[in-house]
């Protein structure tokens, strides 16, 4: 992955994507070695920094087929589709608590395309997706808030998160910093 740098406001976590590929005579070469090509940080939830690793719209038919953020980067992935993306999460102490609704959710649409599927706006975070998401905590600690319980994650700590109703709560004094692979589980649609 990266490492942790700090700056004057906060911790960020910098992400290094390595891309592997074949050349012209079947050699396996690096293709790319750097940022990755998409990083948004969301001031009104206090920083939250999500940073997009590859995008696959569908199904490869091989492993060097395709991907990337070029097609598209929604969260969501479209039908047969799969989405990396690295999050670190502010403690909720620096999270603004009378943040100006309207105003979060126009900087979320703009800047994070089809961000969610489901919202429950009476408990704010909480969200659900049709995926099935792999998820591993890197640094730090966050709280899995469901609608029933919840569970305190630390480093090393891995979650499959299968669609439900779920929000991610950073009560420490410092960032997390979480990797997210989901995967389609919609119903099947009309392609």
């Amino acid at each position: 992955m990266g490492a942790a740098k700090t700056g004057t406001r906060r911790t960020t976590w910098e992400v290094r994507r390595v891309v592997t590929g074949v050349d012209q005579e079947g050699k396996s070469v690096i293709v790319s070695d750097g940022p990755p090509p998409r990083s948004v940080t969301l001031e009104l939830a206090g920083g939250k920094k999500m940073t997009d690793l590859w995008h696959l719209s569908s199904r490869p038919q091989s492993p060097a087929d395709g991907g990337d953020l070029d097609r598209n980067v929604n969260l969501v992935p479209p039908p047969g589709g799969t989405h990396w993306r690295v999050v670190q999460f502010p403690p909720d102490s620096v999270v603004p608590r009378h943040a100006d609704a309207k105003g979060a959710a126009a900087e979320v649409s703009g800047k994070v395309p089809d961000w969610l599927t489901h919202v429950d706006p009476s408990r704010p975070g909480m969200h659900q997706t049709p995926t099935i998401d792999f998820g591993i905590v890197l640094s730090g600690e966050i709280w899995l808030e469901l609608d029933d319980s919840e569970v305190r994650l630390k480093a090393g700590d891995c979650v499959v998160q299968r669609g439900t109703m779920h929000a991610w709560r950073n009560r420490s004094e410092k960032p997390c910093v979480m990797s997210f692979v989901l995967i389609d589980a919609s119903p099947e649609r009309t392609r």
